[in-house]
């Protein structure tokens, strides 16, 4: 029971380590693009909402990570919740947006108005949206673009990302060849009962498309 409490204490302590910072981030983000100190460019104000919803997300993700050493909440079962689906993915693409216009590259969204309310793991979506979307803009070039695709398909919530490449595809884009990134969505999928695919199409580009069952 001591080592127990003591491993409860310590991952207490490292989320307040971790907490603290972020909540900071997110408090004078939110300060910057509700212009509390006078107007802003607009360009300005879209940063601060990347900041502000990238802030969150970390704020999301420490408690995911977290939680599984924390006893309580091991105690707890899985439990999905009803969530907007169009609107998770538009906010990965605003907190990943700077990233790709660094790097001169063009996201567009070709998403279904039908994927409204879906019944999954939120935080689980948001980490596997997120590492697609970074994956994408890591292995496309400049002056590219990145198409995001989502529908409904008999029960399942399926979104696809695509890059534009014109000569040839990036054949290291493989599970297995590119870090942790892939590893934890394909199991983020698989745990919900999902699938991956990825796809190499010369003069096309990649395609990975992942598709998860839910409930309405």
């Amino acid at each position: 029971m001591k080592d127990i409490k003591e491993l409860d204490n310590l991952i207490t302590e490292v989320s307040h380590e971790f907490r603290s910072p972020l909540n900071s981030i997110v408090g004078f983000s939110d300060m910057i693009r509700s212009e509390t100190h006078g107007p802003i460019h607009e360009k300005y104000r879209e940063y601060a909402d990347a900041i502000h919803e990238s802030g969150l997300f970390m704020l999301d993700l420490i408690g995911e990570i977290l939680n599984p050493f924390n006893i309580e909440a091991t105690k707890k079962s899985y439990q999905p919740e009803k969530f907007d689906a169009i609107l998770l993915i538009s906010e990965i693409t605003n907190i990943l947006k700077p990233q790709a216009i660094e790097n001169k590259i063009t996201i567009f969204n070709n998403i279904d108005d039908i994927v409204l309310p879906v019944f999954l793991n939120k935080i689980s979506l948001k980490q596997i949206l997120f590492n697609l979307l970074s994956n994408a803009i890591k292995f496309s070039k400049n002056n590219e673009n990145i198409y995001i695709s989502a529908s409904i398909e008999s029960s399942n919530l399926v979104i696809e990302f695509q890059n534009s490449s014109k000569d040839t595809t990036n054949q290291n884009f493989e599970i297995g060849k590119n870090g942790l990134g892939l590893f934890i969505v394909k199991s983020l999928i698989e745990q919900q009962s999902g699938a991956l695919k990825i796809e190499n199409k010369k003069n096309t580009g990649t395609i990975v498309t992942m598709s998860l069952p839910f409930k309405i």
